[in-house]
This record gives C-alpha cells, sequence and structure tokens, in this order.
C-alpha cells in the first residue's frame, strides 16, 4: 500500500507502470501467436535490409528478409526472460547464502564471506562467456553459469540486512522463548527483508537485460537460434547499417531503453518505500 503511495507522487513511476503494462503482456502474448503464424528461423536473404515503405510491413525487413516487427517482439520477450531468470535464481541462491550468514554470524559468517569474497574476485563477464563458448551458448547455460557468478552480490546485500535484524527485539524475543533457528529465520526474519529483496530484484532486473543485451551485442549472446534485443542490435555495430538502415537497429535500441527507464524508476520507488519503512 506504501508502494502504492509513493508511486502516486512520482510521476515518472506512473508512467513507467503504465508503459510495462502495455509492453510485458503485449510481448508475452504477441511472441506465441507470432511464433506459431511466423518462423523466426526460415530466413530469405535479401542482400540488404528492405525499408518498410518498400516491404510494405511496420518496421521493414532485415537483410536475412525477417519481418523487423515479428522479430522485435520475440527478441523482446526473450531478452526480458534470459534477465528475469537470471535475477531469479541469483537472488534465490544470494538469499539463502546471506540470510544464513547474517542470522547465525561468529564463524559461520567468516567462512562464508570468504568463500564469498573469493568467488566476486573471478571476473565473471570472461568466464561465462568461455563457459558459453565451451558448453555451448544455450538457454540453460546462459541462465545457468550467469546465476552461479552473480549471486555473490545479492548475497552481501541480504547478510547486510540480516545482520541489522538480528539484534532486533522481536528476533530476541523468539530466541528466548525456544523457538527453533531456522523457525525464526522463515517466521520472522526473511519476511523482513522482503522490502530490501523486491526493490534490489527490480533493479537488479534492468542491470541484467543491459547485460544481457551487450554481450548478444557484441556477440557473445545466444546468436539467432534464441533472438533477443542484443542480436537485432548488432547490425548498429557495422556504420553503413548505422547510417543508411536505420530501421534494423533503432527499434531495438528504443525499446531496451524504456524497459531499462521503466524497471529502473518502479525500482526506486520501491527502495525508496523500503528506506521509509526502516525509518
Amino acid at each position: 500500500m506504501q508502494f502504492l503511495n509513493e508511486i502516486k507522487h512520482d510521476k515518472f513511476a506512473i508512467i513507467s507502470a503504465i508503459t510495462l503494462a502495455i509492453i510485458l503482456p503485449g510481448v508475452f502474448i504477441g511472441a506465441p501467436i507470432v511464433a506459431r503464424f511466423y518462423d523466426v528461423m526460415r530466413v530469405e536473404p535479401t542482400v540488404l535490409p528492405i525499408s518498410p515503405a518498400m516491404s510494405g510491413t511496420i518496421l521493414g525487413l532485415d537483410e536475412m528478409g525477417r519481418n523487423q516487427l515479428h522479430l522485435l517482439i520475440i527478441a523482446a520477450r526473450n531478452s526480458f526472460f534470459l534477465a528475469f531468470c537470471v535475477t531469479f535464481f541469483s537472488f534465490a541462491l544470494g538469499l539463502c547464502v546471506g540470510i544464513f550468514s547474517g542470522f547465525y554470524g561468529g564463524k559461520v559468517d567468516h567462512v562464508i564471506m570468504r568463500v564469498t569474497d573469493t568467488w566476486s574476485m573471478l571476473p565473471f563477464l570472461m568466464v561465462v562467456v568461455v563457459l558459453l563458448s565451451v558448453f555451448g551458448k544455450t538457454v540453460f547455460n546462459f541462465i545457468l553459469f550467469f546465476s552461479l557468478f552473480t549471486w555473490v552480490f545479492r548475497a552481501r546485500l541480504i547478510r547486510a540486512a540480516a545482520l541489522s535484524l538480528r539484534e532486533s527485539e522481536f528476533i530476541a524475543a523468539s530466541k528466548t522463548l525456544g523457538t527453533p533457528n531456522i523457525v525464526i529465520i522463515f517466521r520472522e526474519l526473511l519476511p523482513n527483508l522482503t522490502d530490501v529483496v523486491v526493490a534490489n530484484f527490480v533493479l537488479t532486473l534492468a542491470a541484467n537485460i543491459g547485460i544481457e543485451t551487450g554481450l548478444s551485442l557484441l556477440g557473445f549472446g545466444l546468436g539467432y537460434d534464441f533472438p533477443s534485443l542484443g542480436v537485432m542490435l548488432q547490425n548498429a555495430v557495422n556504420p553503413f547499417y548505422l547510417q543508411y538502415f536505420w530501421w534494423t537497429w533503432v527499434p531495438p535500441l528504443a525499446l531496451v531503453v524504456i524497459m531499462m527507464l521503466c524497471i529502473n524508476f518502479l525500482g526506486n520507488a520501491l527502495q525508496r518505500t523500503s528506506r521509509s519503512q526502516a525509518h
């Protein structure tokens, strides 16, 4: 309820919520419909992209003869799906590690944090790119490797919040009554971390959309087998395409920017809500 009140006083958050309420259902409902009647893997090379005016389509055709509007809908769905899955699984793992580390403290916290420090020193983007090259650029591998190398940042955040709550009066009261630690964690501690987790989940989701787009743009993503907004943006690397074939890169770029900005504005509103509740 407080989040809704926060949004009411933030015009950017209101616009963002409305925009996402249009885009996300549109791409998730539209993508299966498009895929049923249009095979994005069926290519008819045209040497050069064909403009919307010449092709008679809204966003024209790319150099593979694919309808850019159809491809944009499927790519947007794929990009959001990948980013959401990576964010969800990295937060799930980071939540488990961080909450136990923060709650128990002492030697348990020391050991877990040393492992986390070591893991966080790895250049995770480079390692993930290498692992994808070795084991294959599949959706499962992409989500798995990114989740395994980004959970440490989530664990640090949740550990810090858990450390501040473990000394609270309600936690002390539960311990005094002899409540098992596992029950305290799930019944008392975890619900009080919800605001922090949700706010940072949303902000991380926006960042992961940008990371996935950047990797695909540079050719390290999943490629044409799993088209994403980053894959569609690869043409922007070519100065010739950049200058003369705007319809191949402007729509996906605009959609990436809009999605990231909208999610960030909502995440900032959530973060302000959690801070006000903490005070």
